[in-house]
């Protein structure tokens, strides 16, 4: 190929090219290189793939980066989680340059095996490889990719249920900075996730009904999720009215991002609070849901789950329905008292 259809330049030790596609796109990228032959070679293999999509038909050969751009532009709201995003960091330095169709199984595996040297659990391991295969369906279903690799996840141990006891609430309320008291009552109040109500807009709220509502967009399973408010939510929302135009809870004038801070975890150690997550409150106001005869099908609404398995872990705390046959078994002693009882009402 002749070397004037493509521009090098080297910026710092790195390497850079352009060149104008067939189409008539100007096509710009870093070779990641220091070598000037290998990054000519690489800008050559890019000129030839756009010649073929233009000029055969062909499909693109897509990027692991360009699939992770295009997911982001059609999941705005991921951007602001700040643990996927730590995620997809981790991964660019083993499929940042990757072809889509070059991603296997036996690199996902790799992938799996690097993760597991750094000592985390498989939870943790779990979330990269949900990570992958979430990007790589979502090429799926754009065309992008013919299929998407089969990913074995590793076994995990059943997810605790972490809740506030009433004293544990007390401590905790009493050592939180005056600006997280409110959010951690609303969490408590109304079990939504802590990204829906940093969020929350006051156009979200209609006190004379009483409710408040989570657009499609922002909650985790993709549906608008309505959100009654009971008097003490409703309190906690009056108290932040005047604060700010658009947002119902702010710090120093501006809007909260993010509450699972230094601030609360400092505040959880100075209440004696221990193994306790920002997420723990929603599994706080279910708990206390199901303690209090909430069936299960209504705190599934309620809390917007879409799968009913989601929910049961937390059936077994509600015992209510087995009081009546709790009875069944009961102490040898106590039986041997009543016929005593009878055989003594007998004698007389």
């Amino acid at each position: 190929m002749s070397r004037q259809i493509i521009s090098l330049k080297k910026r710092g030790e790195i390497w850079h090219f352009s060149f104008t596609s067939p189409n008539g796109e100007r096509i710009r990228r870093s070779a990641r290189t220091s070598d000037k032959n290998q990054a000519l070679q690489l800008a050559s293999k890019e000129y030839n793939e756009c010649w073929r999509v233009f000029k055969l038909g062909e499909r693109p050969d897509y990027s692991w980066q360009q699939a992770v751009v295009q997911w982001l532009e059609e999941k705005p709201k991921r951007k602001e989680d700040r643990n996927m995003l730590y995620g997809l960091r981790w991964l660019n330095k083993y499929l940042g340059d990757k072809k889509l169709n070059e991603i296997d199984r036996n690199l996902i595996k790799f992938i799996q095996s690097e993760k597991a040297k750094e000592g985390v659990k498989n939870r943790t391991i779990n979330a990269i490889l949900q990570q992958i295969r979430v990007i790589l369906r979502a090429a799926v279903e754009w065309e992008w990719l013919d299929k998407c690799p089969a990913i074995k996840f590793l076994p995990e141990p059943k997810r605790r249920v972490r809740w506030l006891s009433e004293y544990e609430e007390i401590r905790l309320l009493e050592e939180l900075p005056e600006h997280l008291k409110p959010i951690v009552k609303f969490a408590i109040l109304t079990g939504l996730r802590m990204s829906n109500i940093t969020q929350l807009k006051w156009s979200q709220i209609d006190l004379p009904k009483k409710q408040a509502w989570v657009n499609s967009e922002e909650s985790k399973t993709g549906n608008s999720i309505g959100v009654p408010l009971n008097d003490k939510a409703i309190e906690v929302i009056l108290s932040q009215f005047g604060k700010h135009k658009e947002n119902v809870f702010t710090y120093k004038g501006k809007p909260v991002r993010i509450a699972n801070t230094k601030a609360f975890r400092s505040a959880l150690k100075r209440a004696g609070i221990k193994d306790f997550r920002f997420h723990d409150l929603r599994h706080t106001w279910a708990t206390r849901h199901i303690m209090s005869g909430t069936p299960l099908y209504v705190l599934q609404e309620l809390g917007g789950w879409s799968k009913t398995d989601t929910v049961r872990k937390y059936a077994h705390l509600s015992v209510e329905h087995l009081h009546s046959h709790a009875n069944n078994v009961q102490l040898f002693d106590t039986k041997l008292a009543q016929c005593q009882k009878a055989k003594n009402l007998t004698n007389h």
